[in-house]
């Protein structure tokens, strides 16, 4: 019999997530920092080097942690460890922009940047140690709804977490934005406590500051959950053999290859995704407040899309979640690629049609990235064997690491060949990602649930 399923350790987690992605919504990767650093003069590549970090750290220790936490009953402690980093990291951003002076502009930028890769490398370690303890007291078919959950009520909060970024920022937000009562009600209270009226790039390290102070609270709260001792413990390996054993574990996996591949192509498109605002930005005529606009409607569309990606992975399981992810994902590049072709607007005030179609990229990516969030945690987990756990998910998302750089290649293009050949890039790969994703191998058709660690009871 299994372990039984911790609805203490269910509610710290969904607060954990909640607080973490409130959080990192005042420092978005794709909408908030790219114009910032755009603003700030830094180059396409910076842009592209700062999303890829944010993700791309979140992989890379993943590996070697792995190999840690498969020799111990229990890895919280591990996740307590890399907490203590990720505040020093987050907070030490956000201090950066108020300590140094406004003039040393390259300095600012580099502790900036570094201070959030510190912060994405130390969420690295600490995804081990969660997924293990995840694995260990959440039931297989309670993880689509646990993973959903998490993101749901944070991305309902990041919804106002855009509209305190457009008010923190200033300026037009763009269409009607400004003119609703929530709007008014937000920039109201932002006016009321002082986040508004700083001049760059101060007002950007109100968000920063924001943003390590909510991310830390919901990072604390989960040091609270209960732990029970790994059924599965395994010696910690030299380096050299822990690899090779990756290797061979994943040869005898059936579908890695594809799995793989599915999340190569998958990178290669989302490549262009940092550099949607940052060209509606600078060619479209579209203010710093309207950041805030695309904060809350791909937050948004994440909080609509949960509910529902969770129940069809619950019922039906990871591959369909992937499919439809996947066609979805053609759209924004392609309408983007439109955008390119129409040229510059060169107008101080962005038309509705624009305005919308810009947005439906946001909105569009919002309900993709969801889905795949919780779609690729899933199916880690089922498709791994129990006493190999740490190994098999630690060692997969090393894996991905490299790819989780295309941001900066997507910088490279844009700096050389310009937006347009960035987006078709971009599109080019989403139809290869449908392609991939059709291919997958469902892994409950070859694990049953009640073979796995964690069962209700």
């Amino acid at each position: 019999m299994g372990r039984p399923f911790s609805t203490r350790n269910q509610t710290l987690g969904i607060v954990n997530g909640m607080l973490v992605n409130l959080g990192n919504a005042f420092v978005d990767p794709f909408t908030v920092l790219p114009v910032f650093i755009t603003t700030f003069g830094g180059s396409t590549v910076l842009v592209g080097f700062v999303s890829a970090a944010f993700f791309a750290g979140w992989f890379l220790p993943q590996v070697l942690v792995a190999n840690y936490a498969q020799s111990r009953k229990r890895v919280l402690s591990i996740y307590g460890a890399a907490a203590a980093f990720r505040f020093v990291g987050f907070a030490g951003a956000g201090a950066s922009v108020f300590l140094l002076d406004v003039a040393q502009r390259d300095l600012i930028l580099y502790c900036v940047c570094t201070g959030l890769s510190l912060n994405a490398l130390a969420a690295g370690v600490a995804a081990v140690p969660f997924l293990e303890i995840t694995s260990k007291t959440v039931p297989v078919h309670k993880r689509g709804a646990f993973f959903a959950g998490r993101r749901v009520i944070g991305g309902i909060l990041g919804i106002v977490a855009g509209l305190v970024i457009a008010a923190v920022l200033g300026g037009e937000p763009g269409a009607m934005w400004e003119r609703s009562g929530i709007y008014r009600t937000v920039k109201s209270a932002v006016d009321a406590v002082g986040w508004s009226g700083h001049e760059f790039p101060r007002d950007y390290g109100i968000l920063i500051i924001l943003g390590a102070v909510i991310s830390t609270a919901g990072v604390v709260a989960y040091l609270f959950v209960s732990e029970p001792d790994a059924k599965h413990v395994s010696r910690a390996a030299p380096l050299r053999d822990y690899l090779a054993e990756g290797f061979r574990l994943l040869r005898r996996m059936p579908g890695y290859l594809t799995f793989l591949g599915m999340r190569v192509c998958y990178q290669l498109s989302a490549m262009a995704f940092p550099f949607y605002a940052t060209y509606a930005y600078t060619h479209l005529g579209f203010s710093e407040a309207s950041v805030g606009v695309f904060v809350s409607i791909w937050v948004g569309a994440g909080v609509l899309s949960n509910a529902v990606w969770g129940r069809l992975l619950d019922r039906s399981g990871n591959r369909i979640v992937f499919v439809s992810t996947a066609a979805m994902s053609v759209v924004a590049p392609v309408a983007m690629m439109a955008l390119t072709a129409r040229g510059a607007s060169g107008s101080p005030v962005v038309g509705m049609g624009i305005f919308a179609l810009v947005a439906s990229t946001f909105l569009l990516n919002g309900f993709v990235r969801s889905g795949r969030f919780i779609a690729n945690q899933t199916y880690l987990l089922e498709s791994a064997p129990a006493d190999r756990r740490p190994l098999y998910v630690g060692f997969m998302n090393s894996l991905s690491f490299p790819f989780m750089l295309s941001p900066i290649l997507g910088g490279v293009v844009v700096a050389t060949l310009g937006y347009q050949t960035l987006f078709a890039v971009g599109a080019t790969a989403a139809v290869a990602n449908v392609i991939a994703s059709s291919r997958l191998v469902e892994p409950r058709r070859r694990v049953p649930a009640a073979g796995e660690e964690a069962v209700e009871v």
